[in-house]
């Protein structure tokens, strides 16, 4: 496979031209904080990887991992980060496919700073400028460990598929790929599914049911024949289609997702997902609604108020005439943020939505 390592931000020791090395000037640049040892052998610098989102640093470790072992087979919440599917939760551990059983084994994540502390390493990152006074914690030095999983019988398959990585820290288009071994999507969710929780599965399956840029949605009727077909428990099967059920296409974000599911925890009636409300000539499709009590759900992710097309001012401007629209054909409005779905206990929420009159389910 073409190892592309020219279109990511890692580096691998190899030997050069003139008969050195270059591990002996990436040891260096480890001991001075101005690179981290991803793998034995694949280093990251160390700005990079700091600025990078969560989720981007477990993409990164995923690609130092094909780097290492180029014919290395992602599978469960690594393939399904490959497939570009949300996760609401980083995974602590980059997932392999094996055939062997005496391949199964646990590696933990080799120390990112060599044999510096992490609070001597950010010290020294920051004297040379890899880093900001402000930036870094110890707790981002901690990696991600490698599990290698069992399929004996070959029941999920594999694919080529371009992991896609973000420019560190931006929102940037992704244009940093590299080909790499992964389980189909499909066997991926049914794998995965009913080991995540609840809205941590249901994230995942709506988003896939939706489909994305460069992903069709996948049929759901398929998906549950492939469920009968691979999944040799019947409590994971069980688990499986319940999920299947409760998920759906209409959720348009992540956070839809979780509100859906929030909705649920929380003993509310579901709502009808994306109605389409006409004022005045205008047509405004709906996050969620009650039309029962005329109650609507916004869900603002924050995320479009970063949008470059748009001024913050110009967006709250078109928030207001869109929300102005709806309450006057008699609808109450509520926004949800991302803090409401996120807060302990979800009193706030609890309070929005009872006080808004959305039903409880006996």
């Amino acid at each position: 496979m073409n190892t592309q390592q020219n279109v990511i931000p890692l580096q691998i020791a190899c030997p050069r031209e003139d008969g050195s090395h270059s591990s002996e000037s990436l040891s260096v640049a480890l001991r001075k904080g101005k690179m981290l040892r991803l793998r034995r052998g694949v280093y990251v610098p160390t700005e990079a990887w700091m600025k990078s989102f969560p989720s981007d640093r477990y993409r990164l470790a995923i690609a130092a991992e094909s780097l290492q072992n180029p014919n290395a087979v992602f599978c469960r919440e690594s393939a399904l980060s490959i497939h570009d599917i949300p996760l609401l939760a980083v995974p602590a551990q980059v997932h392999l496919r094996v055939r062997n059983r005496g391949s199964v084994r646990t590696r933990p994540q080799i120390s990112m700073t060599g044999s510096l502390s992490a609070a001597e390493f950010l010290r020294r990152a920051q004297q040379v400028a890899a880093l900001e006074r402000s930036q870094g914690s110890s707790r981002m030095l901690r990696g991600f460990a490698t599990v290698r999983h069992l399929d004996s019988r070959g029941t999920f398959g594999c694919e080529q598929q371009r992991l896609i990585i973000p420019a560190a820290g931006t929102q940037q288009d992704r244009d940093l790929r590299r080909l790499v071994y992964v389980e189909p999507l499909e066997g991926s969710l049914i794998d995965s599914a009913p080991r995540l929780p609840f809205a941590g599965a249901i994230v995942a399956l709506d988003a896939a049911l939706r489909g994305g840029s460069c992903r069709p949605p996948v049929d759901p009727a398929h998906l549950g024949e492939m469920a009968q077909e691979q999944l040799n428990s019947q409590r994971k099967l069980r688990r499986f289609e319940d999920l299947l059920d409760f998920a759906s296409p209409l959720s348009e974000s992540p956070g839809e997702s979780l509100a859906r599911v929030r909705f649920h925890e929380l003993g509310f009636a579901p709502p009808q997902l994306q109605v389409l409300v006409h004022v005045d000539g205008s047509t405004y499709r709906l996050d969620f609604c009650w039309e029962e009590v005329g109650v609507v759900i916004e869900f603002d992710g924050w995320l479009k108020y970063r949008q470059e097309s748009s001024t913050p001012d110009a967006l709250f401007r078109q928030e207001k005439i869109r929300e102005d629209a709806i309450r006057s054909t008699g609808r109450t409005v509520v926004r949800l943020y991302w803090e409401d779905l996120m807060e302990p206990g979800r009193r706030r929420l609890v309070r929005l939505l009872t006080r808004a009159g959305v039903p409880r389910i006996a």
